[in-house]
């Protein structure tokens, strides 16, 4: 959780929230689902915003925080849920299963921000593991320095008419073999940078992978 730059974004944010245009009608054709279940949660240690039954899981449904940009992350408990240092949760579709089509498969969305301090992407990245029957599991392949492979890598841009280009963290199945599934968990990994002073992208203030939305792409109706 990033409470300590908050004071930094907050002006920006009102600034950025007067521009919007939240008033105007919208009339664009949805493409895309958002996660409407929970199958497990188990929290992890260290911080714990947005666990509150207030807020959760309300908090991980629905579209991606829209006023998130790179210099502003999502960061209160209504917007986001903490997993903790090594926090791990299991989340799927009541209606829907997605499937490996045209390009990427679905999109998880962390509230990645640029440091104005070090300069730094703040990343408290997560593991991503898929299910087709919610028993076995196959973990995209990722890379312990850049972590690419992994969610919380990238800012979220929120963009629901261009939604490639809405930023995030993508997953194709087709990298994994696989031609539909049912589940995905996302488990928390930041250890790996918060126990190595020297990671390039270490941060002592790193306390555990924050989701803001998991959204599908390519996707079909259960009959």
């Amino acid at each position: 959780m990033k409470k300590i730059y908050n004071i930094i974004f907050a002006l920006s944010f009102i600034i950025l929230f007067s521009c919007s245009d939240n008033n105007s009608p919208d009339t664009y054709e949805k493409n895309y689902i958002t996660i409407d279940t929970v199958i497990s949660f188990i929290p992890g240690e260290g911080q714990n915003a947005g666990q509150d039954s207030i807020y959760y899981p309300k908090n991980i449904f629905g579209d991606p925080v829209m006023n998130n940009n790179i210099s502003i992350p999502a960061n209160s408990p209504e917007q986001i849920l903490s997993l903790g240092i090594d926090g791990e949760i299991v989340v799927g579709f009541k209606k829907y299963k997605i499937i490996d089509g045209e390009g990427f498969d679905f999109i998880i969305f962390e509230n990645v921000f640029l440091n104005p301090v070090n300069g730094k992407y703040f990343i408290e990245p997560a593991e991503i593991s898929v299910s087709q029957d919610g028993i076995n599991y196959t973990t995209f392949p990722y890379d312990t320095v850049s972590f690419n492979g992994c969610a919380g890598v990238n800012p979220t841009l929120w963009n629901k008419r261009n939604i490639l280009n809405s930023g995030g963290d993508k997953f194709d199945l087709n990298n994994l073999g696989l031609d539909h599934i049912s589940f995905i968990k996302i488990k928390d990994i930041s250890k790996k940078i918060l126990s190595n002073p020297e990671h390039p992208n270490y941060d002592p203030i790193i306390s555990g992978f924050d989701l803001d939305a998991v959204i599908g792409i390519n996707y079909v109706r259960i009959k």
